[in-house]
């Protein structure tokens, strides 16, 4: 029996004949659902990174050297992010595995409008340089805006930024609208791989997506505005002014709409409190214990 499940898997496999790639688990588990619904998961394997991309050095990503660098850093700074979660969503297995994509599976690249998936995109297609197969782009924020009849979905009026934030009969339309899309060309696959090149190759550690451009930022990048922020906050809070850290980070994600993780945030309210710009009170195990505001 054991014999017989495990020849069954192999011939699922061999059906997918198309590779959806993505860079977040919870958009993965978007688009499973929508392919689910639209009678297409059988046919398409779905993989995903489980990474920080718009945070984080970059420099070597493709090999061990890289990887440990970046996994270094981030332990240094978030140590209770679970960075060893989902291992076969890390870098290196899913550098290996992008290698191991046969050459007869297309491969289509789900990137939204954020410096996460913006940078991800950059280095899958660098990781991918040598593959001979055709691979497509897909932008699923420019595919739903295009959708008739559309309906926002956030009632505060932001704007979505990565198929994860989309409603998945909406993610189901854009599968169907997007079956013809043209590959890259060799010219467009090279000008990414030239631009990941030049953004891995910085000392600043932070990524914004702005106007269509992917820009490399100081970690302070933030930190001016965190400080208005809170100073807007406190001025709502009676007594000694002093504000929630889970409710500012909750303000921070609600108007900005960052793709930075809640960890990066806090990281920055320690510094800033380490430099004397922030005063705190609480206890500093959670977000939900503790309180900050501006001297």
């Amino acid at each position: 029996m054991k014999h017989k499940y495990t020849m069954s898997i192999e011939q699922e496999e061999a059906r997918r004949n198309h590779i959806y790639l993505l860079f977040g688990l919870s958009d993965a588990g978007s688009m499973k659902v929508a392919l689910s619904r639209v009678g297409s998961r059988h046919l398409i394997r779905v993989l995903s990174f489980n990474e920080t991309f718009s945070a984080g050095p970059l420099c070597k990503l493709h090999n061990d050297q890289g990887c440990h660098a970046r996994e270094l850093w981030f332990q240094e700074r978030f140590p209770d992010q679970g960075y060893h979660l989902n291992p076969q969503h890390k870098l290196g297995a899913m550098v290996q595995t992008l290698k191991e994509i046969p050459e007869d599976k297309k491969i289509t690249i789900w990137c939204g409008d954020n410096s996460h998936d913006q940078t991800g995109l950059r280095f899958a297609l660098f990781v991918l340089s040598e593959r001979k197969q055709p691979i497509y782009v897909i932008n699923p924020i420019e595919a739903y805006e295009e959708l008739p009849g559309i309906v926002e979905p956030f009632s505060i009026g932001l704007s979505p930024q990565s198929l994860g934030q989309l409603p998945n009969e909406a993610v189901q339309a854009i599968i169907k609208n997007t079956e013809n899309t043209e590959p890259l060309t060799s010219a467009q696959r090279k000008q990414y791989e030239l631009e990941w090149q030049e953004i891995s190759n910085t000392e600043d550690m932070l990524r914004v997506w702005s106007n269509g451009q992917l820009t490399n930022v100081p970690e302070t990048y933030y930190d001016e505005d965190i400080l208005s922020l809170i100073l807007q906050l406190q001025k709502n809070e009676e007594g000694d002014h002093f504000v929630n850290a889970g409710l500012i980070v909750g303000a921070i994600f609600g108007q900005w709409n960052l793709f930075i993780s809640t960890s990066c945030i806090e990281y920055r309210f320690w510094r800033l409190i380490s430099e004397e710009k922030l005063l705190f009170k609480g206890i500093p195990y959670a977000m939900h214990l503790y309180a900050l505001r501006v001297p």
